[in-house]
């Protein structure tokens, strides 16, 4: 036991900058999020003018936002995943390159689309 604790230890120290977690669903989730061509569902870009949000909010959407898995649906085709970032809720529809947002919620703010 104390070789392979020193064995992991050796290993951690040789590699400070590895993504150890990088396999976990949150994390490979935000990394097809950020590399998959991103665009806007018409009614989202509407709802987004309605709350006010613009493109430097959804770029920390996609880079800090947390995915909601409990909420997504990933046997549609495209999946919708919920994320969530602030007081603000997202669906993103995700397919094997590219991603859409399709809705923005708000619960404190109504915002519809015509």
């Amino acid at each position: 036991m104390v070789g392979v604790a020193i064995g992991c230890a050796v290993v951690f120290l040789m590699f400070p900058n590895y993504d150890w977690l990088g396999w976990t669903p949150q994390k490979r989730m935000k990394q097809d999020l950020r590399e998959f061509p991103f665009s806007v569902d018409s009614c989202a870009a509407r709802k987004l003018e309605c709350y006010g949000l613009g493109d430097d909010q959804l770029m920390f959407v996609r880079n800090e936002g947390l995915f909601d898995f409990d909420k997504s649906d990933v046997k549609l085709n495209p999946r919708r995943y919920h994320v969530n970032y602030g007081n603000y809720s997202f669906i993103i529809a995700m397919s094997d390159s590219t991603s859409t947002l399709v809705d923005v919620m708000n619960p404190s703010k109504v915002c519809t689309c015509p």
